[in-house]
């Protein structure tokens, strides 16, 4: 007789050739775009997998471990390229580990359709903003500090810093909840509150994505929430992709990769509005 943990264990075999197929193929090409950008878009992973039937809690922790998983193999590229700033990682990273977890336990407590509703909202503002940014300064093509090496690598004061921390620690709680990291909310924190370049910003993301998506994880792993073969066929795909996306990410204009992470954030924006609503 299987007992409830083995159940769980082996939920993803359910699944059909075809949605297990699909799932696949979707986290490869996700995994490119997000390694690009520097954003492991579990936006994207966690409405397909809650439409297609999986339980959104199993989905949740699935989504969390995958994104840490991309996020390890994107950051490695970005580590080489000198495209992480630790010290931002340090700072910023230390209050969203601790709301991610604290989202991550109580997930099954919290009213799961509110919170994505209020990703979402923020998502469309967030990238709305990035692309008016953006636009204005390929119209201007200004590039002031950009060839300084030191420039744009993150402007640390108590002011941002104590703005980062509550934010980050916010989104935490939120991400955990949902089984979202919520590097889309992040990045353009990093690029208009702290001033980061959109590289750097990229990398540093990812660094981050690990730290929030791990502890987020944590507090479902306690709970018993997971589910090992779905995160083997969504997190390979997942690694390869970003993996070869972040080798990429490196080499595109600081401005125009501004512009593509404003307009795929609000591309996706839709997916949230409809897992929050139909998920």
């Amino acid at each position: 007789m299987i007992d409830a943990a083995s159940t769980l264990a082996f939920i993803g075999s359910d699944l059909s050739g075809l949605e297990l197929t699909g799932l696949i193929i979707m986290s490869l090409v996700v995994g490119v775009v997000g390694g690009i950008v520097g954003i492991a878009f579990g936006v994207v992973r966690l409405p397909v997998m809650t439409a297609i039937g999986i339980d959104p809690l199993v989905a949740a922790s699935t989504n969390l471990l995958v994104s840490v998983l991309g996020s390890v193999a994107g950051s490695w590229p970005a580590i080489l390229q000198n495209r992480i700033v630790f010290r931002v990682v340090v700072v910023i990273g230390i209050p969203a580990v601790i709301g991610s977890f604290v989202g991550g336990l109580y997930a099954d407590v919290v009213s799961r359709e509110v919170l994505l509703t209020i990703v979402a909202l923020l998502l469309v503002w967030s990238s709305t903003a990035m692309i008016v940014r953006a636009l204005a300064e390929l119209r201007k093509r200004t590039a002031a500090g950009q060839d300084d090496p030191n420039a744009g690598r993150g402007e640390l004061n108590p002011r941002t810093v104590v703005r980062e921390s509550f934010l980050g620690f916010g989104i935490g709680v939120i991400g955990g909840a949902v089984g979202l990291a919520l590097g889309v909310l992040r990045m353009p924190a990093l690029v208009h509150v702290l001033k980061m370049k959109p590289a750097l910003a990229a990398g540093t993301n990812l660094a981050l994505t690990i730290l929030v998506g791990l502890s987020g994880f944590s507090g479902h792993l306690i709970s018993g929430r997971v589910d090992w073969l779905l995160v083997s066929a969504v997190g390979v795909p997942a690694m390869i992709g970003m993996f070869a996306g972040s080798r990429l990410g490196g080499d595109v204009d600081p401005t125009k990769l501004r512009l593509a992470i404003g307009v795929v954030l609000l591309v996706v924006s839709p997916l949230v509005f409809f897992d929050a609503l139909w998920g």
